[in-house]
């Protein structure tokens, strides 16, 4: 199935969004999940319907209203019965009804009388709730009559009704006891299917929610590693930077480098290989990857793979003999970049955007401006510094990402192209 390009935007809570979240992440539809801070929402605010979050930008287009988006990411998650109007009826009669007990609780959110507030709060918890809960609570047992409600697949509803008492649970909300919810069947049941389902603990396992502990280790210079240590400073993403300071001690780490090569990265303890599987992995938490446009992503990947290409072709050339290496790398610098640098080309000017595969800072611009700089910096001996000159839309790449405020202060800090001239022994392979 083919879906739109989404772009759910919210604060970073649980609130209106979460059950929006939850219903796009069961039914694995891709969305991007945009968590704004106060500030950011602040000015940004005039632009969005309403002048309110959340709001779902649909192939560009921008939509308000929880509810609505809250129906339209079950109808393409799958759970929402499009093909059975009296379900969906009464799914969305819950869905209503929901809302109209968030709308009573609103004015003790905003009461700022602490006297008045605890009046509204005791009223909400003596009378409201219960009497909410009561009829859900009988609604969802009728439900179980009809064909639809027998399964054990989820619907939007239950994400809804969970997320609400989720949030009772938490105790955020003065004089409202943490047990209100407690005591119906039907609620507790639903609570239950919920909370148990796999993609609802997966969900809250994910990045988004949890922030893994990484460390990127390399050695001690720029090479392969340095795409992905941009994106994470440009993401700000939390990462150790291991620097391993010398080449025979990748030998002394053994069992713990998958393939016996750098750069790896350990996920909360678990160490991944591949250069630009890893660069992926760090575009992806960064923002700095299409997870959500595929023809974004698989320009990003037809780029990544063009660069591998170029790695594994000067890889021959490090175990060669002087002589055979000089012969080698020259035809390389005759032949190999000279046509990759062209396409290359080619294709960003085909592609039109401000920047490699469009409009947005990828991981694709990060790497071509790594690989230029490499070579840039003469640490390949029979390598013209020069060879990437005079390709107008990777030059504007480069100077582009060179000019990025993060890029500066970090070439400050670390002066790359030293850290590339380091390593430039002929038997080095790992640049």
């Amino acid at each position: 199935m083919s879906f739109p390009t989404i772009k759910l935007i919210y604060f970073n809570g649980a609130a209106r969004a979460e059950s929006i979240r939850l219903a796009f992440y069961i039914g694995n539809v891709p969305f991007e999940d945009v968590r704004l801070s106060f500030q950011e929402f602040g000015a940004l605010k005039e632009t969005f319907p309403y002048g309110q979050l959340p709001v779902l930008e649909v192939d560009g287009e921008v939509i308000a209203q929880s509810e609505a988006l809250l129906r339209y990411a079950g109808r393409l998650s799958g759970l929402y019965p499009v093909n059975d109007p009296v379900a969906a009826l009464k799914i969305d009669e819950l869905l209503g009804s929901t809302d109209e007990l968030k709308s009573k609780m609103i004015p003790s959110i905003h009461e700022q009388d602490p006297d008045k507030k605890k009046a509204l709060r005791e009223e909400l918890a003596n009378a409201v709730i219960p009497r909410f809960l009561g009829f859900v609570d009988r609604r969802l047992t009728l439900l179980k009559k009809h064909a639809v409600f027998q399964r054990d697949a989820l619907f939007i509803h239950e994400l809804l009704i969970n997320s609400f008492v989720s949030w009772m649970k938490s105790g955020v909300l003065d004089h409202i006891p943490v047990t209100v919810c407690d005591g119906y069947t039907a609620v507790e049941e639903l609570v239950t299917k919920v909370t148990n389902h796999p993609k609802v603990n997966e969900f809250y396992a994910t990045s988004q929610n949890v922030a893994p502990r990484l460390k990127l280790t390399y050695l001690d210079g720029p090479g392969r590693a340095e795409p992905t240590r941009l994106a994470f400073l440009i993401g700000g993403i939390e990462f150790e930077d291991e620097r391993i300071p010398e080449y025979g001690d990748i030998a002394k780490r053994g069992s713990t480098l998958p393939f016996g090569q750098v750069p790896v990265l350990s996920i909360d303890g678990e160490v991944h290989a591949q250069s630009h599987q890893i660069l992926r992995y760090a575009g992806i938490r960064a923002g700095l990857y299409p997870s959500t446009n595929f023809k974004k992503a698989l320009r990003v990947d037809e780029v990544l793979r063009l660069v591998d290409d170029y790695f594994n072709t000067i890889a021959l050339t490090y175990a060669m003999e002087p002589e055979a290496q000089h012969s080698a790398r020259k035809l390389i610098a005759k032949e190999t970049l000279p046509k990759m640098f062209s396409e290359l080309d080619k294709r960003i000017a085909g592609w039109g955007g401000q920047y490699a595969v469009g409009d947005e800072l990828t991981v694709a611009d990060l790497l071509i401006y790594c690989w230029v700089l490499g070579l840039k910096s003469g640490y390949l001996l029979a390598i013209p510094t020069t060879i990437a000159d005079g390709y107008l839309h990777i030059g504007r790449i480069f100077d582009q990402v060179s000019n990025h405020p993060t890029v500066q202060e970090w070439n400050q800090k670390t002066a790359p192209l030293d850290g590339f001239r380091k390593w430039s022994s002929p038997s080095r392979i790992l640049f």
